[in-house]
C-alpha cells in the first residue's frame, strides 16, 4: 500500500524510524532530526535538541505548550455534537495529564498517553471515518505525510505494546514523543 502513495524519500521514513528505535544517544536524535525533516518543517526540530540543557528544556516545554494550544484548538473548531462532551473531556484531561507527566520526566505514562492523544484526532477530525480500520489508507490519499504520521503513530503503539527490550526506554520515549508532538503541530 505504502509504495503507491510516497515518494522515494518518503519511503525512507519506515528505515528512519526502526532505525531510532535500534539506536541509542546521538545517533538516536540524529534520526529523528531527519524523520522530522521529512515529515515535517525541515530545518525546524533540530531546533529543540541541538542546544545546551538548560535551552533544550525551555525549548521543549514551548512545543509541548503549542502541541497543546494546536490540539485544544482542533478539539474547540471540529468537535460540535454535543452528544459527544464526554470524549472531549476525556481528551482534555488527558491532554492535561500528559503535559504534566512529560514535565515530571515520566515517559512511559506521557508515551502512553500521547498516543492515545494522537490515536484521538482523526475522530475529531473524520468522525467514524477517523475509527475504520482503513483510516491509514484513507490518510494516505488525503496526504502521503499526514498517512505516515499515523502510520508512525501505529508503530509507537506496537512498540508500546510488545515490551520488548528497548535500549534507553526512557530517553527513546521522550524523544518520540517530542517527535510526534512537533509532526502534529506541523499540520
Amino acid at each position: 500500500m505504502l509504495d503507491a502513495y510516497l515518494s522515494d524519500s518518503e519511503k525512507r521514513t519506515l528505515e528512519l524510524f526502526h532505525a531510532l528505535v535500534s539506536e541509542k544517544g546521538a545517533a538516536r536524535e540524529s534520526y529523528a532530526i531527519r524523520l522530522a525533516d521529512l515529515l515535517g518543517n525541515p530545518g525546524e526540530f533540530s531546533f529543540y535538541l541541538d542546544c545546551a540543557e538548560d535551552q533544550r528544556l525551555i525549548r521543549t516545554f514551548h512545543l509541548l505548550r503549542v502541541f497543546r494550544e494546536n490540539v485544544e484548538l482542533l478539539v474547540h473548531k471540529t468537535w460540535v455534537n454535543e452528544a459527544d462532551e464526554k470524549p472531549k473531556q476525556i481528551l482534555f484531561e488527558d491532554l492535561k495529564v500528559f503535559i504534566e507527566d512529560y514535565r515530571e520526566s515520566r515517559m512511559g505514562s506521557a508515551f502512553r498517553r500521547f498516543v492515545s492523544i494522537a490515536r484521538t484526532i482523526p475522530s475529531l477530525l473524520f468522525g467514524s471515518a477517523g475509527r475504520a480500520p482503513d483510516f491509514l489508507e484513507y490518510a494516505f490519499r488525503i496526504d502521503p505525510k499526514f498517512g505516515l504520521f499515523f502510520w508512525l503513530v501505529g508503530e509507537l503503539e506496537k512498540q508500546m505494546r510488545s515490551g520488548e527490550d528497548i535500549v534507553e526506554k526512557d530517553a527513546l520515549y521522550q524523544l518520540e514523543t517530542l517527535l510526534g508532538a512537533y509532526i502534529l503541530s506541523c499540520f
